[in-house]
């Protein structure tokens, strides 16, 4: 089973995560300004903790989509000012053309406009500078997120068990072949201090939550 995600707090002075029960969200605070990675399902939920934390929701600038699985974009009316990113090729999990559980449900658009994102793009917002790294699998475009060459925010491509990375769920992903490969190439990544997931909570330890799979990697 899964660990447990942590609690709502600041995991660095600027960096923040929002747990909503089985799914969260993080904040990176960017001068007067926020950065927010997903946002949960609920925008109620997003609210509260927004006014828990004293953090007006006008104040989150830029929103970074993972994949657009409900429970992840539910939230983003709240950030109604909000400029969007999300993956290119995750259009394809609402476009009609890559449907989800047993080929019955296909994602709906999360919002209006968004500016879309391809693999090894990466942006400058004032001092933040966010990397972009297609990891499909979970869905046809999955994307995590590597900040500031520290933080690396992989949505649902793995999950942390007892503090070690593992490919569980499988059956909530379209491509588990792919989702591996994935996170074999996350593994790869160094200089990494923090790895976010969205269902598991976070760990500071990237080397020993990668440990296995960074192994496996060499071996290829």
């Amino acid at each position: 089973m899964a660990d447990k995600i942590q609690s709502s707090r600041v995991i660095t002075d600027n960096f923040y995560i929002f747990s909503f029960g089985f799914v969260c969200m993080y904040l990176l605070r960017a001068g007067e300004s926020y950065l927010a990675f997903d946002t949960g399902m609920r925008p109620n939920a997003v609210l509260r903790e927004l006014k828990t934390w004293e953090i007006d929701p006008r104040s989150v600038r830029h929103v970074f989509l993972t994949h657009a699985d409900t429970d992840h974009v539910g939230g983003l009316k709240v950030f109604a000012d909000a400029a969007v990113y999300l993956p290119k090729a995750e259009e394809s999990m609402f476009d009609h053309t890559v449907p989800r559980f047993f080929g019955f449900v296909y994602s709906k658009r999360p919002a209006e406009s968004y500016t879309t994102l391809v693999d090894g793009q990466e942006l400058r917002i004032g001092g933040t500078t966010v990397r972009c790294i297609s990891t499909p699998g979970h869905t046809a475009g999955s994307m995590s997120f590597l900040v500031n060459g520290s933080i690396l925010i992989v949505g649902d491509e793995l999950n942390l068990k007892e503090g070690r990375a593992v490919l569980d769920r499988k059956f909530i992903s379209i491509d588990n072949e792919k989702r591996r490969e994935s996170i074999l190439k996350l593994a790869k990544l160094q200089g990494i201090e923090l790895l976010c997931t969205m269902h598991s909570g976070y760990s500071q330890d990237f080397r020993n939550a990668m440990k296995v799979w960074a192994e496996e990697g060499a071996t290829r």
